[in-house]
């Protein structure tokens, strides 16, 4: 996942670079789609933590309920 997200990045950034705009506005669209990189990153980052909680909740309940029937 890691190096397929980066040639993703990769390419991105040299379609932006290449591509035929003022200076500003290539910056722009950068920082633009950085921005909205990092929302994704964060979004993805909670999701994984609220999925660990889960887990660690139905490993407590589990062990309640195997503790419980010894």
């Amino acid at each position: 996942m890691n190096k397929s997200l980066m040639l993703i990045i990769t390419g991105v950034a040299i379609g932006i670079l290449v591509a035929p705009r003022k200076g500003s506005e290539t910056w722009k669209k950068i920082t633009d789609g950085l921005d909205d990189l990092k929302d994704k990153a964060k979004d993805s980052i909670d999701d994984l933590i609220d999925s660990g909680k889960d887990m660690v909740k139905k490993g407590k309940e589990g062990a309640t309920k195997v503790s419980n029937e010894w």
